[in-house]
Order: structure tokens, then C-alpha cells, then sequence
């Protein structure tokens, strides 16, 4: 998951003309709000990147194995984050390909940059973009990947316009989406709490740019189609999250779960206290013997 858009909770090949980048925007906007609310997590998200991304390895290695990296190949990742997805692609590259990986953060490029380095991987070209208005040209990627990025797109029709329109001809697009709320409490544990206490922030959950805009099936397919994506597939990846206590889950959440760190931060020492009381006494229905295990539900889609 990285910057791409507003956080909110509780046939043939399509040619579109090039959008100016984010930089050359005057007039700031729901991006701008997202784009710092990401960079200011991107050292946590550094620091816990491996524990994350073993978390949703699952859906990593889906959706790197239905773009299907071939060596020589110019594959790209939106909505990065630190990187870990589009690092299973680059080692498929090899030195002749090249990953491209882009997120809306600064700092989440970095910790992509730095990632890179510490793994060897010298085919890997790390940049600010938008994934609304992508700084490349017309069919020059052979796949477009993003692990839990696009419902956070304020405008997703564009978004995958602009996935279509760089990818060649033949190429591949996977994606990652959040499903529906009942069916990932590991990620709204702690936003029910918020919103029972009145601290969340108003907006629809299910509107542009919000966690679940694109959790409905139907909603993806018929994007992807207005896309000109001829072939659509939209299924659904189902498993837990575990956590070895609610300390644990409180850490995490606290420090990379979105919007939350800056609604902590502004938050009374005693509140912060009772919200993180609140969330322990929620997460008792979960408990199991190996900790406390919580569902998880993603909605995945490839097309081409």
C-alpha cells in the first residue's frame, strides 16, 4: 500500500494524451493531503516493511506471477510503498529489464532507493508519480502492478486509463484492493473504535478515494472495461492477519495505518489511552492460541 490518492474511513490499445505531473499542478487538491500524510509515515513503513510485507506476501506473489515479469522486460508498480512487491518482479528482470517503481511519496521512494540497494537489485528506477496522470509515454511497459493503492485514487477511471495507455500491447495489469469492511477486521478494529468515540474524520468509506471504493466487484470490471481492457478477471483473496498481541497491534496501526498517526498525535494523552484500552477489549474476540488472528478479504484483478 502507498500514496496514491484520498484516505478516507467510517480491445484495442486505448490512447490517452499525457496529464501534466502532480509538480506542474497549481491549484493543490485531495492528492496533495494524501501525498503528505504517506510521506509522513514512510519511516515507519520502512522500518516494519519486512513484517508487512510478510504479511501480504500472498497477494504479492499473486500479483507478480499474473503480470508474469519475463527477463528484458520494463515492468510498473504503483502506489509502492517501500517497494517489497515490485522487488519480486525486478528479480525476475534480470539486468537487461527494468522495474519502475513509482509512488506519489517521496519518502516511500526512498525506502524503495535504499531497499534496492541493500538487496542488489541494479534494475530498479524509483520516482515520485501520480498514478492519475503516470510521466511515461504511450505503450512503453510490458506489465503495471500495484499492491493496495487504487481504492486510495481519488479518480480511478483515470488511474486505469493511465495504466492502459503505457502498457504495449499484450501486456499485463494486476491489482490489489481492499474488500468489503466486515470482512477485514484486522484494518477496522481500530477505525470502529475511533468513529464510536467520535474521532474519525467525516467522508464515505465507499466514496472516491476512500478505503473501500473499490471493494464491489462489479464496480472494478466495469472500470477496467471503460479502460479498454479487453480481458478482465476480478476474484477475491481471502486469509488472516495475526498478531501477538494487542500491543502489537496497536504499534503497528499507530504507526503506518494511514490516517491514523496523525489522529493520534493529535489526540490528549488520556484519550490516546482510552482508544488504545478500547481496541484491546475489541480484539478479545479474536484471540487464539497462536495470538490473535483477524479475518482478512482482498479484492484482486488482472486484465490485459
Amino acid at each position: 500500500m502507498g500514496a496514491v490518492g484520498t484516505a478516507r474511513w467510517p480491445s484495442g490499445h486505448r490512447r490517452v494524451r499525457r496529464r501534466p505531473t502532480l509538480d506542474r499542478m497549481a491549484e493543490p487538491g485531495p492528492t496533495d493531503e494524501v501525498r503528505a500524510t504517506w510521506d509522513g509515515i514512510a519511516p515507519a513503513w520502512e522500518r516494519h516493511r519486512q513484517l508487512v510485507f510478510e504479511q501480504f506476501r500472498p497477494v504479492s506473489e499473486w500479483l507478480v506471477e499474473r503480470v508474469s515479469p519475463q527477463p528484458g522486460q520494463t515492468i510498473l508498480e504503483v502506489a509502492a510503498g517501500p517497494g517489497d512487491t515490485g522487488f519480486l518482479a525486478a528479480e525476475r528482470l534480470g539486468p537487461d529489464g527494468k522495474l519502475i517503481s513509482t509512488d506519489l511519496a517521496p519518502g516511500m521512494v526512498e525506502a524503495v532507493r535504499r531497499g534496492a540497494a541493500e538487496r542488489g537489485l541494479v534494475n530498479v528506477e524509483s520516482r515520485v508519480m501520480d498514478a492519475q496522470r503516470l510521466d511515461l509515454g504511450d505503450a512503453s511497459v510490458d506489465g503495471v502492478l500495484s499492491r493496495l493503492g487504487y481504492m486510495l485514487v481519488p479518480d480511478p477511471a483515470a488511474a486505469f486509463s493511465e495504466a492502459r495507455r503505457v502498457l504495449r500491447n499484450g501486456g499485463r495489469f494486476a491489482y490489489a484492493v481492499i474488500g468489503s469492511p466486515s470482512a477485514n477486521d484486522w484494518m477496522t478494529v481500530v477505525a470502529r473504535v475511533f468513529a464510536q468515540r467520535g474521532q474519525m474524520r467525516t467522508g464515505d468509506p465507499f466514496g472516491p478515494g476512500g478505503p473501500f471504493s473499490l471493494s464491489d466487484h462489479d464496480r472494478n470490471r466495469a472500470l477496467l472495461a471503460e479502460a479498454g481492457f479487453e480481458h478482465v478477471d476480478v476474484t477475491e483473496l481471502t486469509g488472516t492477519m495475526t498478531f501477538e498481541s494487542p500491543s502489537v497491534y496497536w504499534d503497528r496501526q499507530s504507526q503506518i495505518g494511514g490516517p491514523f498517526p496523525a489522529l493520534i498525535a493529535a489526540l490528549p494523552a488520556e484519550e490516546v489511552a482510552a482508544v488504545r484500552a478500547a481496541v484491546g477489549t475489541a480484539l478479545d474476540q479474536f484471540a487464539t492460541g497462536d495470538g490473535y488472528v483477524l479475518p482478512s478479504s482482498l479484492v484482486v484483478a488482472a486484465a490485459s
